[in-house]
């Protein structure tokens, strides 16, 4: 009997010291943009870093892939997220046609016009259950870039003297908007725009003024049409499947996580934003030009024809929402 006990006692203590500990988890977060990116170094990382101090006793933390490690195509991130080769992934709904008609209300001119109102529109009006898109999805973040602007090798004092002028785009909403307003649109990926305007395959771009800066845009295109003209949301997205597996405090830090990610995108990209502007402005060899009153007119005019289109295949009331959200963070 005693043998017994014993040998069973030995037994047990063999298992506990050969049975491997309770895995980590490590959470792969897919970017296609550069490592090098400010985007990358002054707000991903640092949620990165936040998240993984905070959630270091559930053994979770997330890994950050950048410069499309885990896959470069900006359109398929999602997918990535779905199929499981990345757990969470940043994703752009403007680069999927027609996936996700909601998020075209975002890049209408005459709406957000910076960072901290269209970012704090978009996180709002999603959690309010107002967006369509991504329920199959856990949405992390969800935020935009600055107003677009026209940049353009030559200066252009009214929107009537776009008109004829071949104007980078990205997708079918500025694509619209620019046909609107005279222009030729021209799709290209980022990385092509400074190249192409200064071989004068195109005349400008339409773009922020982080991304203008970022992209070598300003070099080629110093003339800046401070105009309104929409901006573009970004969402990091997660696969559902892991974040319902994920333990309740680690729940609460990704319901934190939206927040603090559009919190440091106003802070970091809207400063960047006004740091570029405010340079150009003072700098001779650039021209800054606002809009006037007439022109903005214009534009409104113009443009309607889009909006309406817009908000047809939008969610019904999404742009009256969108108008009265604005005017609450306006007032705030």
């Amino acid at each position: 009997m005693l043998k017994r006990t014993l040998t069973g006692l030995a037994a047990g203590i063999a298992l506990t010291m050969t049975a491997p500990a309770a895995m980590a988890r490590d959470l792969a977060f897919a970017v296609f943009v550069p490592a090098a990116s400010p985007t990358v170094q002054r707000i991903y990382q640092p949620w990165v870093d936040w998240f993984n101090a905070e959630a270091a006793a559930d053994d979770v933390q997330i890994t950050l892939y950048a410069g499309g490690t885990l896959g470069r195509n900006p359109l398929a991130q999602a997918q990535m997220v779905a199929d499981g080769v990345a757990d969470i992934a940043l994703t752009v709904p403007s680069y999927t046609p027609g996936v996700f008609p909601d998020f075209d209300v975002f890049e209408l001119p005459g709406f957000a016009t910076s960072t901290r109102e269209g970012s704090l529109a978009a996180l709002e009006l999603y959690q309010e259950g107002q967006l369509r898109g991504y329920e199959d999805y856990y949405v992390v973040a969800m935020y935009t870039s600055g107003a677009y602007q026209i940049h353009t090798r030559d200066p252009m004092a009214t929107i009537d003297e776009l008109a004829g002028r071949r104007i980078r785009v990205a997708g079918q909403i500025q694509t619209a908007v620019i046909e609107a307003l005279g222009g030729v649109p021209q799709n290209l990926g980022a990385g092509e725009m400074a190249e192409n305007i200064d071989r004068g395959l195109i005349d400008g771009a339409m773009t922020d003024a982080s991304v203008a800066r970022t992209f070598r845009v300003a070099d080629v295109a110093p003339n800046h049409y401070d105009s309104n003209l929409g901006v573009l949301v970004f969402t990091i997205v997660m696969n559902r499947d892991v974040y319902d597996s994920m333990p309740d405090h680690v729940k609460d830090l990704l319901a934190q996580s939206g927040q603090f990610i559009a919190d440091r995108q106003i802070a970091e990209y809207g400063a960047a934003i006004d740091a570029n502007m405010a340079a150009w402005r003072d700098d001779p060899a650039h021209t800054v030009v606002t809009p006037s009153d007439a022109d903005r007119a214009e534009i409104a005019a113009r443009v309607q024809p889009v909006i309406d289109q817009v908000a047809a295949a939008a969610t019904p009331g999404l742009i009256e929402a969108y108008t009265a959200k604005l005017e609450d963070i306006r007032a705030r």
